[in-house]
């Protein structure tokens, strides 16, 4: 039992890292997932723990342990380098240059947005913190 409650730090600790390492999605700022996991994370290990003892806590460090090696293989790009996009599937005779072309439009309406959001001035933390419900 000491082993497992000592391992909870740690693998918290691990997820932290895991979690920071995670990139920001230029297309969706406002839905970000790196905010995302945290808030999860936190919630996960901040919930008490049921009357049920040793196995549930063993059982909810090890169902923890699965998913952190998963984010860890997402984070290392793991997949992409077992399972590489042939150049084929990446330009369809149809149409080769579509994806070129989608990231072209993505990158545009990204950086559009960008330069649109610095002359506009949104509410201040204050403003956001005492908005009343409507």
């Amino acid at each position: 039992m000491a082993s497992t409650q000592q391992s909870v730090p740690t693998l918290y600790r691990s997820f932290l890292r895991v979690i920071n390492k995670w990139p920001a999605d230029p297309i969706r700022p406002t839905r970000n997932m790196k905010t995302a996991l945290r808030s999860q994370v936190t919630e996960s290990f901040r919930s008490p723990f049921a009357p049920g003892g040793q196995d549930t806590l063993a059982s909810r460090v090890q169902d923890a342990q699965v998913q952190l090696e998963a984010l860890q293989k997402i984070t290392r790009n793991e997949f992409k380098h077992k399972y590489p996009l042939s150049p084929k599937l990446l330009t369809p005779a149809s149409n080769p240059n579509y994806y070129s072309k989608l990231v072209d439009m993505l990158e545009k309406e990204t950086a559009k947005k960008n330069f649109e959001a610095i002359g506009k001035k949104g509410p201040t933390f204050f403003q956001k913190l005492f908005r009343t419900a409507k």
